[in-house]
């Protein structure tokens, strides 16, 4: 199931977000003394990131890591990493440990078992998630049309990432499997404008694999905070 919190205005929505995955992040901190955080690229979390970089908390102890990664070099203007350490590993939040998900391998596929080593030897969980929306219905890599759709839904799986490289994409992608997502202490889905919420609402009538985030919104025992524009 799922929360919703709604603004007008993208700033003052970023804001709320910021707040709350920092309130999440010190508690975990507070617990554990320590926290692992994954987030999401693309353009609607980029305010977030300034936001959530100006929190003071124990930036020192948090771990940073991707939700998904187009296979590019990591000063590509299209790579995640590049995007979260130009607008997140800034201001305060420069202190955090940065695990990117795109290694020297040619193809993801040649570079998945790296991929997954260093998650398993470096994150023993995820406290904290930020995912995103696109318009056709995807979060994180997860695509309708993907041969590697039912693998990385699968709850069963032992893959914590798995490669994406189907010949519609653009670029080839790793990405981080529901599997691994789902343990999470807290998760978040994060987008905005009129057209992302007529695709929300339609996800939020069943879970299907023509709209991927919808398999969040309908799993038992799951609960997800929504933070979109209205």
């Amino acid at each position: 199931m799922w929360t919703e919190t709604l603004s007008d205005d993208q700033q003052i929505l970023a804001q709320k977000l910021a707040t709350s995955v920092a309130k999440q992040l010190k508690t975990q901190l507070t617990q554990k003394n320590k926290a692992c955080l994954a987030v999401s690229g693309g353009s609607t979390p980029v305010e977030f990131f300034n936001r959530l970089s100006q929190q003071e908390l124990d930036w020192a102890k948090v771990t940073v890591i991707l939700v998904d990664e187009r296979w590019l070099k990591t000063d590509d203007v299209d790579s995640n990493e590049k995007l979260v350490r130009d607008n997140l590993l800034v201001n305060h939040a420069k202190t955090a440990y940065f695990l990117g998900l795109k290694n020297d391998a040619l193809l993801p596929s040649e570079g998945i078992m790296d991929c997954e080593t260093q998650l398993r030897t470096q994150v023993e969980s995820l406290d904290v998630v930020v995912l995103g929306m696109g318009l056709d219905g995807h979060t994180a890599s997860w695509f309708k049309d993907s041969k590697q759709l039912s693998a990385l839904l699968d709850a069963d799986t032992s893959a914590w990432c798995l490669p994406i490289e189907d010949d519609f994409l653009p670029q080839t992608r790793m990405s981080l499997t529901w599997r691994f997502i789902k343990r999470a202490e807290k998760m978040y889905l994060h987008f905005t404008g009129e057209e992302k919420n007529i695709v929300f609402q339609q996800a939020c009538i069943e879970k299907s694999e023509g709209l991927p985030v919808s398999h969040i919104l309908h799993q038992d025992g799951i609960n997800i905070s929504v933070y979109r524009t209205q």
